[in-house]
């Protein structure tokens, strides 16, 4: 398994050489996009707006808009010559409570395993993280890119989140019918937390799956067998939000 990332963790005056894996393996269908007409698949090419000829990656360079049209160029050397420490090293800033961060900041999620020299420290950190219930926040330097960073004690080793900055998360007040307050009757809003607290259980992931993607591959199957696939949906008629809580609550006593 090849490493996303190569440096060390620091807080005080500890320092634990580690690696970094991606702990996500996205598992989507890839599909190809094709010319309807002979099948030829359909490649974009990068053509320059001002001469209208095709460039190879080796002659593209990356600019940063000033004005219209106006631009600093930056090169590679350029983005080497920026002075990041967290290029190698993730420097831990502190450590806080887990719920005092919100679900909203959470990116990517990496694991972290100790590289060799490190797994002392890092079996300390891990454990003093885990039986202090603490989370870590700090920096690290990946593709390009300064990340702010979470650490936290995961199913025996240590966990890695991205977050986003405070200034990437855009205000919920800018969202139409955000925070909405509609009058409901006791009633309805007894119905409500009844039909919550008889669907609450405990989480189980492994329960769910991804039904989207079993059915296009069920789908794609047909098509190889020359079959015809038929799609029927049923949708039943609700008269009222009091009837569709009513309904809804005899359906998960009698499951």
């Amino acid at each position: 398994m090849r490493a996303s990332w190569k440096g060390s963790i620091t807080f005080g005056l500890v320092t634990i050489p580690v690696k970094v894996y991606t702990a996500i393996l996205p598992k989507e269908l890839k599909f190809s996009l094709l010319h309807s007409a002979d099948g030829g698949r359909i490649r974009y090419k990068k053509v320059c707006e001002k001469c209208g000829k095709e460039v190879s990656n080796d002659e593209i360079v990356r600019g940063y808009e000033i004005s219209k049209n106006e631009y600093v160029i930056l090169t590679d050397e350029d983005f080497e010559k920026v002075p990041l420490k967290t290029v190698k090293s993730i420097e831990i800033k502190q450590f806080f409570d887990p719920s005092e961060l919100g679900v909203i900041y959470y990116s990517n999620f990496y694991y972290v395993s100790p590289d060799k020299g490190g797994e002392k420290a890092y079996y300390l950190l891990k454990r003093a993280m885990s039986e202090t219930g603490s989370m870590a926040i700090g920096k690290m330097g990946m593709r390009g890119k300064e990340h702010l960073i979470a650490l936290k004690a995961f199913d025996g080793g240590l966990l890695l989140t991205q977050l986003h900055y405070i200034d990437e998360i855009r205000s919920p007040a800018e969202v139409p019918g955000w925070g909405i307050e509609i009058e409901v009757s006791e009633e309805e809003l007894e119905l409500a937390k009844k039909l919550v607290i008889a669907m609450k259980k405990p989480l189980k992931l492994e329960e769910y799956r991804d039904e989207y993607k079993e059915a296009l591959m069920e789908l794609i199957e047909a098509k190889l067998a020359g079959r015809e696939v038929t799609v029927t949906e049923g949708v039943e008629e609700v008269k009222s939000l009091m009837d569709a809580l009513k309904a809804s609550l005899e359906a998960v006593k009698e499951a």
